[in-house]
């Protein structure tokens, strides 16, 4: 059942329900007044009849009675009962014959005095009758009981409650059909824009155009509200498509250019075998150059394998362990291996000796310091030096690695963080161009950051902050 049919039912329901309950509290309500007044009327006319009739017709006075017939009159009535019960007089008929009262009515008479009851002499006339035991004289006699009975027919009376039943059932049935139709509406009217989003989202699902939005409706209800979450909904799925869409275009770049990268040092490795198993007489010089080939892309290739693993393992989500460690220390022995490794290099620790303590990865910030020194040492020239500092500041480790070399542009600054990207042929090498998005990524898993700069000497600086360590 649709949620309109719903709520239209369940809206005429308690209207109709309600008018029923009012119906009944009111017809209730009028037949008990009614038959006080009845009653009142009935006791009024005995009492009118025994205080001042009572004499002259207690025993069928000279004059006439006058009589109507109970089935129409809506009249009182007064009847005058021997104490044997025989009618002696009566201004009411039914039938041309007074009413005859049960014998039982009248020994509760005599038993519990006066008596006001209803009773059907006749099938389908029903009196109102209140019955009084009285002594008095009959023709001047000697006293004697009798009974007076003063009535009123019911059947106007019921007629009447019987009108007003049928005009309560009709306004109930009246206001059930008016209900109905109002809650329809009214439901109809509320539930448009539930309408109208659903429309809306399945020509989106047909169509995928998470541009639509449903109008502002502006009414602060909840149906508005509902649109405006709808909207809100929409928003987040279009961009969340449009970040899925730049996440797979940037994963099909990056696989064509891994691709490109390995196919390069694979070629070369191929074509080098293929000189040395071709059958021609090399000489010493040319076989040892072949071979110093083959190892020296070979191990260009793996190295980017391995940096190729831990940037699929960053995409897949796994996070470093971290632990307090002093960043000092990790700089102080990069910058020994570094000046090991590159004897002819100028490679300066700035404060190497202060202590910087960091929550962090001792493994992976010693590689993030590698690939920033192993960047400068490559982009630089061979004479120039290589500064490396580490400071504290207020909640963070400033890190820094300096160099003289030609310098970053700043158009390049941000897009060098990117995988593969390469920048100006002069600050080119043989990098796998997968350093630099390592370093970034290793940052952030720090909850810090990485950035490209200009040192005081003209060239590129590249400056690291970490958050600190908390106090033990």
């Amino acid at each position: 059942m649709a949620i309109r049919t719903r709520i239209a039912l369940y809206g005429a329901g308690v209207v109709f329900l309600a008018v029923v309950i009012f119906s009944v509290l009111v017809y209730l309500l009028v037949n008990h007044s009614v038959l006080q007044q009845q009653d009142t009327a009935v006791l009024r006319r005995s009492q009118q009849f025994l205080g001042a009739d009572g004499a002259q017709y207690g025993g069928r006075g000279p004059r006439e009675p006058i009589v109507a017939d109970l089935r129409n009159s809506s009249d009182t009535f007064v009847e005058v009962l021997a104490g044997d019960g025989t009618i002696l007089y009566g201004t009411g008929y039914i039938d041309n014959q007074w009413p005859a009262v049960a014998g039982n009515l009248l020994r509760q008479v005599d038993l519990g005095g006066p008596v006001l009851t209803t009773v059907e002499p006749t099938k389908g006339v029903f009196l109102r009758e209140s019955i009084r035991k009285v002594s008095a004289s009959i023709n001047g006699g000697p006293n004697t009981t009798l009974y007076v009975v003063a009535g009123q027919p019911m059947g106007p009376i019921q007629d009447n409650l019987n009108a007003l039943r049928g005009y309560l059932v009709l306004g109930a049935l009246l206001s059930l059909v008016g209900a109905l139709a109002a809650t329809w509406l009214v439901a109809g009217r509320a539930l448009r824009p539930v309408d109208l989003m659903a429309v809306t989202a399945e020509e989106i699902g047909r169509t995928r155009d998470l541009s639509r939005r449903l109008p502002d409706l502006n009414s602060k209800d909840e149906v508005s509200r509902l649109s405006g979450s709808f909207n809100s909904m929409l928003a987040e799925l279009q961009d969340a498509y449009h970040r899925l869409e730049s996440t797979l275009a940037t994963q099909q770049r990056f696989v064509a250019d891994a691709s490109h990268e390995l196919r390069t040092p694979l070629t070369t490795i191929r074509s080098n075998v293929g000189l040395l198993l071709g059958g021609k007489r090399l000489t010493e010089i040319d076989r040892g150059d072949a071979l110093r080939d083959i190892e020296e892309e070979s191990e260009r290739m793996s190295r980017l394998v391995q940096e190729l693993l831990m940037l699929a393992r960053a995409d897949a989500g796994q996070h470093l362990e971290l632990a307090p460690v002093n960043v000092a220390s990790i700089a102080s022995d990069v910058c020994r291996q570094a000046r090991r490794l590159h004897p002819g290099r100028q490679i300066e620790l700035l404060d190497g000796k202060a202590t910087a303590p960091v929550e962090g990865n001792a493994d992976a910030l010693k590689q993030l310091l590698w690939i920033l020194v192993d960047n400068a040492v490559r982009h630089t020239p061979e004479k120039s030096a290589v500064k490396v500092s580490v400071e504290r500041e207020t909640g963070a480790v400033a890190l820094s690695v300096d160099d003289e070399g030609p310098g970053i542009p700043i158009a390049d600054r941000e897009q060098i963080f990117e995988r593969f990207y390469q920048a100006d042929p002069a600050r080119t090498g043989e990098g796998t161009g997968l350093g630099l998005a390592i370093a970034r990524w290793i940052a952030r898993e720090h909850r810090g950051s990485v950035v490209a700069g200009e040192s005081s000497q003209g060239g590129a600086s590249f400056q690291v902050r970490l958050p600190t360590a908390p106090a033990a």
